[in-house]
């Protein structure tokens, strides 16, 4: 178990991509990522199609950042990091990013992102541990690629 996070491209909504085998459908959630309208009404046979296109639509396959952020006990080491370390001036990454080893579903908006870049910009001159530097990287890679798409951070 751990943590992983990921920003979707832009190049099926910028026409860079494949063309979508039912374009009708195609919609974007929140994320950026492309799903299909009338979800409910389609059946297995029309998402295999969508995922296997998906997966193949550009040459990011659709996430133009996709992270491994740590394990349980190293996302648990950057946790107890921050919050031995001035635990005010980190509440993007507390509250949102190391707040629990495994969540799943959550994001962090676009217009939040420059907040965790200065967040982990500082984590980074506090820290020296490898495993928290390493964490720090694949926090700015992330950000990095949400403010060039406009999509958010998705955990």
């Amino acid at each position: 178990m751990g943590l992983d996070a990921f920003v979707c491209c832009n190049c099926i909504k910028e026409g860079k991509a494949a063309p979508h085998p039912f374009p009708d459908l195609v919609v974007f959630d929140e994320t950026g990522e492309p799903t299909l309208a009338g979800e409910g009404q389609l059946g297995l046979d029309v998402w295999m199609v969508h995922d296997k296109w998906y997966r193949n639509s550009c040459p990011h396959s659709g996430r133009l950042a996709d992270q491994r952020l740590g394990n349980i006990a190293s996302v648990a080491l950057v946790r107890e990091f921050l919050e031995n370390n001035s635990p005010s001036d980190f509440p993007i990454l507390l509250e949102h990013v190391v707040h629990d080893g495994v969540h799943t579903g959550d994001s962090i908006t676009a217009r939040d992102v420059p907040q965790l870049i200065s967040e982990t910009r500082k984590l980074q001159r506090l820290a020296s541990d490898p495993l928290i530097l390493e964490f720090a990287n694949n926090i700015l890679e992330l950000a990095e690629a949400s403010i060039a798409t406009g999509n958010p951070i998705v955990f």
